[in-house]
């Protein structure tokens, strides 16, 4: 009783489950929401022990995880440093203790990301980077764990996936995008990575994360402006040049233009997500495909799903070459996520209940393709 209380004023108790829903189960059964939070305590456990060797193996290797970029953006902020600007990343202010390991990796590329991304992380700029990375892993993969285990314990499939693993790995946004498709008031998380976040809030709009987006744009823009025209300065001329962002629908010379094909089951969530996913800029190295995790509905089509991103890995592993490891896997982390999410999704009937505004322009087509009546 006192969990769920807590949870309910955190707003992730009952309440809060009316408001949105993921993919409609029919296989699984739902659980309470105490074994769901035991189950995210464990799940975060063990992925903070897995951030913490994978962060610490990466930094000695001077490769460094994205949450690097992120940790001392908020830093140089916290400093009155413009994380934006040219090698802000790199300067003193910005790296924390300059005997730490982290502190002698130099990051080649601008911040990509938003002032709201940025601010997320300043609640943890001033402890060291491993313990910075590794709370927020921890953190992630709790709500990721309560949000998609909502319509049964047999989701939480999903945190053997590769996408979840390559997330934890280079502390990826991508789990707490799924937090926020599942319970609408913390979709700032959406704004804090904008190229999926715009696909998965136009897949499932609605009132409370239309307010929570713009609250989470507006009020950082209106107390600091200037940090827009540098970030869209940094997008604009250096993303996708160190790492390519292709939308799927671009790759396998034109046949990722099948995934459209998730638009023949319009009323439902999970194939709009699919079809709009498609059509982003993403990093097809595993950790942006976790949202379609959100797809598979079922114990048997869960499973399926991790597998198949089990075996796609297996098959770069073997079959990749030896080019450089995003180009090679690029074709593999998009067929192996996409191809089966598709599948399952062409499978249902296309039912579902939309939003009001949606609902209403469904109904006025319908009129207009009915012959006239003499």
């Amino acid at each position: 009783m006192v969990a769920n209380a807590v949870a309910r004023r955190a707003g992730i108790g009952d309440a809060m489950t009316q408001t949105a829903a993921l993919a409609p189960s029919t296989t699984g059964v739902a659980a309470s929401l105490r074994s769901r939070i035991v189950l995210a305590i464990v799940i975060a456990a063990l992925s903070g022990v897995y951030t913490w060797y994978q962060h610490g193996y990466l930094i000695a290797r001077k490769s460094p995880p994205d949450s690097l970029y992120l940790w001392r953006a908020a830093n140089a902020l916290v400093d009155g440093v413009n994380p934006w600007q040219k090698e802000a990343l790199n300067k003193a202010s910005a790296m924390g203790s300059s005997t730490s390991a982290d502190a002698q990796i130099h990051l080649v590329d601008p911040l990509y990301y938003p002032m709201p991304a940025v601010l997320i992380w300043t609640p943890l700029a001033r402890l060291p980077y491993l313990t910075a990375s590794t709370v927020f892993n921890i953190c992630s993969a709790f709500f990721f764990v309560i949000a998609i285990t909502r319509e049964g314990l047999h989701r939480a499939w999903a945190c053997g996936s590769v996408p979840f693993m390559v997330a934890m790995r280079f502390g990826q946004w991508s789990p707490l995008l799924v937090v926020a498709w599942a319970y609408p008031a913390f979709s700032a998380f959406l704004v804090a990575k904008p190229n999926l976040g715009v696909a998965m809030y136009a897949s499932r709009f609605g009132r409370m994360a239309t307010v929570t987006c713009i609250v989470a744009l507006v009020v950082p823009t209106m107390l600091a402006p200037w940090w827009v025209p540098d970030w869209l300065r940094n997008v604009q001329q250096d993303m996708g040049h160190s790492a390519p962002h292709p939308a799927p629908i671009t790759m396998f010379s034109g046949a990722g233009l099948v995934l459209l094909l998730a638009l023949s089951r319009w009323r439902r969530p999970e194939a709009r997500l699919v079809a709009l996913l498609a059509c982003v800029p993403q990093l097809p190295y595993w950790a942006d495909q976790l949202p379609l995790m959100l797809v598979p509905d079922g114990r048997r089509e869960m499973q399926a799903m991790m597998l198949a991103t089990l075996i796609g890995f297996l098959c770069w592993a073997q079959f990749g070459g030896s080019g450089d490891v995003i180009d090679t896997i690029r074709p593999y982390a998009v067929a192996f996520t996409y191809g089966p999410a598709l599948v399952l999704v062409l499978r249902r009937k296309n039912e579902g209940q939309l939003h009001a505004v949606a609902e209403s322009f469904a109904a006025r087509f319908r009129l207009l393709r009915r012959p006239p009546v003499d």
